[in-house]
């Protein structure tokens, strides 16, 4: 009993809970939120709309990797390891979020040069332009610096307060299907408004303050995460393309019953995120104390989490009718098949995390973590424009699950080595 009571007292015991806790808290928010507002958008503006929705949010997924550029997990660790070195967190600070700001400018050039020169997304420019917004409070806010420092209750204040907020403000606004377009203004509004009060935050309970770097910086510091942002990129190619191949090949409708099937599971696998956010610093920090303990760490981690995936997908094939029943408010048979066929992804993404970020990562593996998702989305956008073509959108829920399959697989096969030398 002494022994447990040591161990609950311990400080990074403590400090790990805390973050689990406060990541715990954000996620269920983000997922909760687009729950509440699903089932409502859809009954509004309907089915095609919403599609039209999800569409535009794949489409500028892809500038926001491009702003992030893997510094919420290379940043992280880097701050996690000098956290108790204030210049150090400082200098790292300035050079990350300069270069940030500078690949938002790149990428907002290059957005509106897109959105207004191609018909497809000029006819629903202000949709496409609203979206984006997000773009920007997501470049403004310094996850990586929270979550190194290992202060992430900060995080969830703020998303709590701005998130929640904007998106009681679409059930007030949004009324009829002319206000779709008022959904992704107040949803990003959530982000800009979170991101700026961030960086307040930064300035005034740790004291740190903001100064551009050098363009040189700036290169260094793109060529040190540049393994991550590929990565990252190759994420958002297997988690969004298939919305978008959707789109492009079949209609805003087939978008919408799609979309709504993948946000659903998804949304289940991302109740996971905070697990492997809050162990991602502690075992970062942990591989360079004691790299056996780590290893031991994630063992036990994986062995529960599985354990606990496994009962959680067998519930939820059993009850994805009632599910959908009530985003739908009818039974969506294809809706529900597209479930079905995804239903392993929660599993088969806690085990990629697993042992893409918490061993290739703190082993700084970047590029064989790369070179997983390099191969796995080029095959996911094969089988799924392929499959898509032949079958519609359930073909594409099969080409999801197999890519899915593929980063797992891969991931634990360059993992291996790591945990044999524990």
């Amino acid at each position: 009993m002494n022994r447990i009571k040591m161990f609950f007292k311990e400080q990074n015991f403590r400090v790990l809970i805390g973050n689990f806790l406060s990541l715990t808290v954000l996620q269920v928010l983000n997922i909760l939120l687009p729950f509440l507002t699903i089932p409502y958008l859809l009954r509004v503006v309907g089915v095609e709309k919403f599609g039209l929705i999800s569409f535009a949010l794949a489409f500028v997924t892809f500038f926001q990797i491009v702003v992030e550029y893997g510094f919420n997990t290379i940043s992280t660790r880097d701050v996690s390891v000098v956290s108790r070195d204030t210049k150090a967190v400082q200098y790292i600070f300035n050079k990350v979020l300069t270069t940030k700001l500078f690949l938002l400018c790149v990428s907002t050039v290059v957005f509106l040069l897109t959105v207004i020169l191609i018909p497809k997304f000029r006819t629903d420019l202000e949709v496409y332009l609203f979206t984006y917004v997000m773009v920007i409070g997501q470049a403004l806010f310094p996850v990586w610096l929270f979550q190194g420092l290992q202060q992430m209750k900060y995080i969830t204040y703020l998303n709590v307060i701005f998130k929640t907020s904007c998106t009681l403000l679409i059930f007030i606004v949004v009324k009829q299907e002319s206000d779709y377009y008022y959904a992704p203004l107040l949803t990003s509004m959530g982000f800009l408004l979170s991101g700026i009060s961030a960086l307040w935050v930064v300035r005034s309970k740790f004291n740190i303050h903001f100064s551009f770097c050098s363009f040189k910086q700036v290169k260094e510091q793109l060529r040190q995460a540049k393994y991550l942002f590929m990565s990252e990129f190759q994420i958002a190619l297997i988690a969004n393309a298939n919305v978008l191949i959707v789109g492009f090949l079949l209609n805003d409708s087939a978008v919408g019953y799609y979309a709504t099937a993948e946000k659903v599971i998804r949304a289940v696998s991302n109740l996971q995120a905070p697990i492997i956010n809050a162990f991602y610093p502690y075992i970062s920090k942990l591989m360079l104390e004691n790299k056996t303990k780590a290893i031991l760490q994630i063992k036990k981690l994986a062995r529960f989490g599985a354990l606990a995936d496994i009962v959680g997908l067998v519930l939820l094939f059993l009850f994805s009718e009632f599910i959908f029943t009530i985003l739908f408010g009818s039974q969506p048979t294809q809706s529900v098949l597209a479930f079905r066929i995804m239903i392993l992804f929660p599993l088969l993404s806690f085990l990629d995390q697993l042992f893409g970020k918490l061993v290739l990562l703190t082993n700084n593996k970047e590029n064989l973590f790369f070179k997983v998702f390099f191969y796995t989305s080029i095959a996911s956008v094969l089988l799924c424009v392929g499959l898509t073509y032949q079958l519609g959108f359930v073909g594409t829920a099969i080409a999801s699950t197999i890519a899915q399959s593929l980063l797992a697989i891969g991931m634990w096969y360059y993992a291996k080595p790591f945990l044999k030398t524990s």
